[in-house]
């Protein structure tokens, strides 16, 4: 080996030696700092060690720097390092340069301490300012460090040179496979290459920009030195324009219609602001549209700026510590005003309500063996959506949990509700749901859902919200899992089971199950019946993504067969569809979306629509 180890290195030393570079050559650059420094590449000589014989069995592991006499030493830096030329005064620099000192009878560089080496140079102020004399070391010219493949050429067995990984070795390797030499360029590549993604700003955004890249600036401290105030005010949203043609479950539909969607945000701190949302072109269901009817046409306005949420959401334990001048004790985020609240997906619930919730997030289990829950409160005393209440918001309120976990390779939802009917029509009712998902043979990911909703204190015939929802739906992972997304959808209702609450443009509880069932929310195209009210049935689709996911096709078809008395159903026999979806992006801010369904309904007319939409976000 030229001029790598010392010449007087033993055999079975320099196998050990050998073999310690081979396997930092094979693991990575932090494991060839130790290897070198475990060759005894680095090299000390100190006052203790000066009188030690030279043929020690721990110099073989002795780990230091090699630095002239009455110098502080320094932490070693990048390899390999210029040695310095001989003109260099020995006193005035600290040398840091692997190097092998020259053997001469004179001078010889004895082995550290047997005692346990430091595996980093001690810190500049337990350095002794006084030192004995020390011998000068010659050192040698830096050697070019050899490659596996020249080791391998030289004659050394190849399973000394690169051992095979350890079982419990869980770090990856940096070398590349058919590569000898680490190259740090090509790590570095893949951040170098990175590049912004042009995103829509905000149509206003003032103070602190919506997720700017750069160092936040100090906040203020009005709440406290620990809950720093960053103000910000933004409004966001989007403008959809759309014109359909068809017929749905109650009557034509030919309109060209408009949505503004208005999102203001008023941001404190990084946990508290206030947010409220407006849709100035749209009462609800009913928007602002031109109509076709026989041959006329008509302009329905029905311009509102009533809120459609208003709240305010905070951190309790981020404002009792700003507060109190210390770091957040406790997680306990909260929100009280007009809320938006939805679990499930949207299936249990989705509406606005007047109300309040609280949060206690990301905790565990060890007992239980739950890696991760979240568990929410929330209370509704007005506004509250339901088909249970007809369109009356005002007569129900809601008591209720929601919980999330995650465990036994896969995740819980679970929640409870009291629903209760505070005019005293007797329809005060109990809403339970539990849902269990997870992957099976890494090539179906399949979620069970169920909703049971009980007591209300009436006839059997006059009850708004009573029965079961059975829900299963069931994905296959295929070869290309982020663009072909073949899916089947079951469901099974009994009676007439509800969500807690649901918004009206969120359509019915079925909605999740497909596009036959998802309304469109601007022109009122037509949908199969998705209110699961003494129906069974599903839907079979393929959801298939662009090359670089920047377009949607979905095909689908979808079933629906009534049993059970058919007093009070929405559906008067069964029904069929075939639907089709396909959206794509005009820029960045901008998108085009087409719809057509076609549905057969027995003992009821067809359902038919054909819609074209134009989305700008901002």
């Amino acid at each position: 080996m030229p001029a790598l180890f010392p010449t007087s290195t033993s055999p079975h030393r320099r196998r050990v030696q050998l073999q310690t570079l081979a396997i930092a050559l094979c693991a990575g650059p932090i494991r060839l700092a130790l290897a070198v420094a475990m060759s005894g590449i680095w090299l000390v000589s100190s006052p203790a060690a000066a009188n030690e014989p030279a043929n020690d069995p721990a110099s073989a592991y002795g780990v230091s720097l090699l630095a002239p006499a009455g110098a502080k030493p320094r932490h070693p830096r990048r390899l390999p390092p210029v040695a310095p030329s001989a003109t260099d005064n020995p006193a005035a620099s600290t040398i840091t340069t692997p190097a092998v000192p020259a053997q001469t009878a004179s001078a010889p560089i004895a082995p550290p301490p047997v005692a346990p080496p430091p595996f980093a140079p001690p810190p500049f102020d337990s350095v002794p300012t006084t030192t004995a004399a020390r011998p000068t070391a010659v050192l040698a010219s830096p050697q070019p460090r050899p490659t596996i493949s020249s080791m391998l050429a030289s004659g050394d067995d190849a399973s000394a040179v690169c051992p095979p990984p350890l079982v419990d070795d869980f770090q990856p390797t940096p070398i590349p496979l058919g590569s000898d030499v680490y190259d740090p360029l090509a790590q570095q590549y893949v951040y170098d290459a990175k590049s912004d993604v042009p995103t829509q700003r905000p149509l206003v955004e003032w103070g602190i920009p919506f997720y700017a890249p750069g160092i936040m600036p100090r906040g203020g401290t009005l709440l406290g030195e620990t809950n720093l105030t960053h103000p910000a005010f933004y409004v966001y949203g989007d403008y959809r324009v759309g014109a359909a043609t068809g017929r749905n479950a109650v009557g034509r539909t030919d309109n060209i219609a408009h949505r503004l969607n208005l999102d203001m945000d008023l941001r404190l701190t990084a946990t508290e602001r206030f947010h409220a949302f407006v849709g100035p072109l749209n009462r609800a269901t009913q928007f602002s549209q031109v109509r076709f009817v026989d041959g006329s046409v008509d302009y329905d306005s029905q311009f509102n700026l009533n809120p459609v949420t208003g709240f305010f959401e905070g951190d309790a334990g981020a404002i009792l510590g700003g507060i109190d001048g210390t770091p957040s004790p406790f997680e306990l985020p909260f929100t009280i005003g007009l809320v938006p609240l939805l679990f499930q997906n949207g299936i249990w619930m989705e509406d606005a309500v007047t109300g309040a919730a609280m949060a206690i997030p990301a905790r565990h289990s060890r007992l239980l063996r739950w890696s991760n829950f979240d568990v929410t409160g929330f209370a509704v005393v007005d506004q509250l959506n339901s088909p249970a209440f007809g369109s009356d918001q005002h007569a129900g309120q809601a008591l209720g949990t929601a919980a999330f976990i995650e465990a036994y390779d896969g995740y819980i939802e679970a929640g409870y509700a009291y629903v209760h009917d505070r005019v005293g029509l007797g329809r005060s009712y109990h809403n339970i749901t539990a849902s269990w998902t997870r992957r099976y043979f890494d090539r179906i990911n399949n979620s069970v859902r169920v909703i049971v909703n009980a007591g209300q204190d009436l006839p059997s015939e006059q009850r708004t919200a009573d029965g079961a929802l059975l829900l299963v739906e069931s994905s296959l992972v295929t070869p290309w899992p982020l663009r072909v997304l073949p899916y089947l959808n079951l469901f099974a209702g009994w009676d007439r089971p509800q969500s807690v609450a649901r918004a009206g443009v969120s359509g019915d509880i079925l909605r999740n199950v497909g596009i036959n069932f998802d309304p469109d929310g601007l022109n009122g195209q037509a949908t199969l019946d998705a209110t699961a009210n003494n129906t069974y049935g599903g839907a079979l689709g393929i959801d298939l993504l662009g090359s670089d996911l920047d377009r949607q096709w979905i095909i689908e078809t979808a079933y629906v067969a009534t049993h059970g008395s058919a007093q009070n159903r929405a559906a008067k026999g069964d029904q069929w569809g075939l639907a089709t979806r396909y959206q794509f992006p005009l820029s960045y801010a901008t998108l085009l979306r087409f719809d057509l369904i076609y549905g057969a309904r027995e003992n009821d007319s067809d359902l038919y629509g054909a819609r074209m939409e134009y989305r700008w976000k901002f």
